[in-house]
């Protein structure tokens, strides 16, 4: 009897590591981490269950892309936000998880995503961000060899790549992504 309870108790904590993901075996603690103009993982935390607003492809970087929005984001997207014109309220938070892509190995014309690059992310926050259209950017590129993740940018200017790429999109509220309809 006590080996079955010992065989239960360790299936139990295999599943439980496997759920945990590699992030439990890294010594990086990714919620220390802060971009170089203040935000962090600690501002996404719990990204990982966010709604999928869509997919996306770029084709420059051979990069399948999720977009992930937290409630506030997506509330604002049913009410019409960056496509009539409409800004998003601060509170609101978009996250870009960038993997290299792979074709499926049964199916070759479907790609699918293979290792990660980076995750990025905007955060809506009209006065601290009011110098890049309200938004606040961060960028974290991701080491797959050492399971850590490096913040993009030597200063806080990093964040005018980001705001000079999104002004393509300015009469969006600076939000490239479209909420398709369901």
């Amino acid at each position: 009897m006590k080996s079955i309870r010992m065989f239960v108790f360790a299936g139990v904590v295999g599943i439980g590591l496997m759920l945990a993901g590699s992030d439990l075996f890294s010594a990086q603690d990714r919620y220390a981490l802060k971009a170089p103009n203040g935000l962090s993982f600690e501002d996404i935390r719990g990204y990982e269950t966010w709604q999928v607003i869509a997919p996306s492809y770029r084709t420059d970087k051979k990069e399948v892309r999720y977009i992930l929005g937290n409630t506030t984001l997506v509330d604002a997207y049913k009410k019409g936000a960056s496509n009539k014109g409409i800004a998003f309220p601060d509170g609101a938070v978009l996250v870009k998880i960038a993997y290299s892509e792979m074709k499926n190995p049964v199916f070759p014309a479907a790609l699918e995503p293979d290792v990660l690059q980076r995750i990025e992310f905007m955060v809506k926050d009209s006065k601290k961000f009011s110098a890049t259209g309200g938004w606040g950017y961060a960028r974290f590129v991701y080491n797959p060899a050492s399971n850590t993740y490096t913040p993009y940018g030597k200063d806080a200017a990093f964040a005018d790549e980001c705001y000079q790429c999104h002004t393509l999109v300015k009469d969006r509220d600076y939000v490239f992504t479209k909420y398709p309809v369901r």
